[in-house]
């Protein structure tokens, strides 16, 4: 079996995986949709297992292909571990897969991205947002090759290099602020709490807020990006736990003000990476670069 397996059709059953549809995974590996049907045939006649089940529209895994998953990655990492081996050190190639949080994301690596890849040309940087179980799974199974989360995951497979400390911010609407003033927690009552939803970090260290002032909102509302998120409590819809990079200029602005509690809480964004696993040049270059950045802003 192992002189049947070939790196090149690892890579297309993992562009399948992530992309889950053929088309796509040929689109983004520069290939005809045949050629990725073949590889992908190649595979399931070799290890005789389907590896995907055909849906209307897309693909989805199948019980083998989860299970063949992270050893074709481990694979690929084997390839391009050996491939920076053999190379120039001082130039660093390759595809870097990352996961991070979109409120980090969008707050933090614009600018920093902008800088690294115009110093680091060879690298290409795949950048997938999730919410913090999502990226630590990303990365447990192969999937990133760096994850960025908001605290360390407390899993065994993975290691945490801490990057920089951030406060959380509870925030409102100008006209509920002033209510607030006037009324305290009570005033409350016919908001809703605005978060990304209950597996995010930030909504459930939210609801310690509240359940420690005893305040008990009216509805809850979950929506998939931080600036919808300020739009709508900025509308006055209700209020939000976000770190506090993610409305500074907001703030500033006065669109949108804190609101004080109890306790101060602060999150520490880190990287992630697989305990088991050598990170390639592309990835320590981009590590290495994130910490001096952090560091000196």
């Amino acid at each position: 079996m192992l002189e049947s397996w070939e790196g090149r059709f690892f890579v297309t059953f993992a562009a399948v995986l992530e992309e889950k549809s053929f088309s796509r995974a040929a689109e983004r590996l520069g290939y005809v949709q045949s050629t990725v049907t073949a590889h992908v045939r190649h595979l399931e006649l070799t290890s005789g297992k389907k590896l995907f089940h055909r849906l209307p529209r897309g693909v989805e895994p199948t019980e083998a292909g989860l299970q063949l998953a992270p050893f074709a990655y481990q694979f690929i990492q084997l390839g391009q571990s050996l491939q920076d081996a053999l190379t120039d050190t001082d130039s660093p190639s390759g595809i870097v897969r990352l996961g991070a949080l979109e409120s980090f994301a969008v707050s933090h690596l614009p600018f920093f991205l902008t800088g690294f890849l115009k110093q680091f040309t060879k690298i290409k940087l795949h950048l997938t947002p999730g919410l913090m179980h999502e990226v630590a799974d990303q990365v447990a199974n192969h999937r990133a090759d760096l994850g960025i989360v908001p605290k360390p995951p407390e899993r065994d497979d993975l290691l945490f290099t801490p990057l920089l400390e951030e406060k959380l911010a509870l925030v409102c609407a100008p006209a509920l602020r002033e209510r607030f003033e006037q009324q305290g927690w009570r005033s409350l009552y016919d908001s809703a709490f605005i978060s990304f939803g209950e597996q995010c970090i930030y909504h459930a260290y939210g609801r310690d807020v509240l359940r420690d002032a005893d305040v008990e909102l009216a509805d809850q509302l979950s929506f998939p990006s931080v600036e919808l998120i300020k739009q709508t409590v900025s509308c006055g819809m209700g209020i939000a736990f976000v770190p506090e990079s993610n409305v500074a200029r907001e703030i500033a602005a006065g669109a949108l003000l804190s609101l004080p509690y109890d306790r101060e809480l602060t999150l520490t964004h880190g990287v992630i990476t697989h305990k088991s696993r050598e990170p390639k040049a592309a990835d320590k270059a981009l590590i290495q670069h994130l910490k001096a950045y952090f560091a000196a802003n």
